[in-house]
């Protein structure tokens, strides 16, 4: 392993510009990512690590609408694609320097 993960806070704001926040995750084995109230009337999905912590949850607590099913599918689908690149990267490291 390279190092330890990490995460970090960055916000920038301009003169008559909109701040801009932005949170980095950089994952390690004490992340805690879990999915909770589901049956509740407002399922969240969790990522922590450290003190930073994100939830993501549909709008309104008890209404699911279509669009909350596409943000939730839109994100499961680029979860899906991301944890695809991870596995690659993981395959070529296992496989040594010989497979590159």
């Amino acid at each position: 392993m390279s190092g330890d993960g990490y995460t970090y806070t960055t916000i920038s704001a301009g003169p008559g510009e909109p701040t801009h926040i932005t949170v980095s995750f950089y994952l390690d084995d004490a992340a805690w990512i879990t999915v909770y109230g589901a049956g509740k009337g407002r399922p969240q999905l969790g990522i922590a690590h450290g003190e930073v912590s994100v939830n993501i949850a549909p709008r309104a607590e008890g209404i699911g609408t279509a669009e909350d099913v596409r943000i939730a599918r839109t994100l499961a689908d680029k979860a899906a694609a991301y944890a695809a690149e991870v596995e690659r990267l993981a395959a070529s490291n296992d496989a040594g320097p010989a497979a590159a």
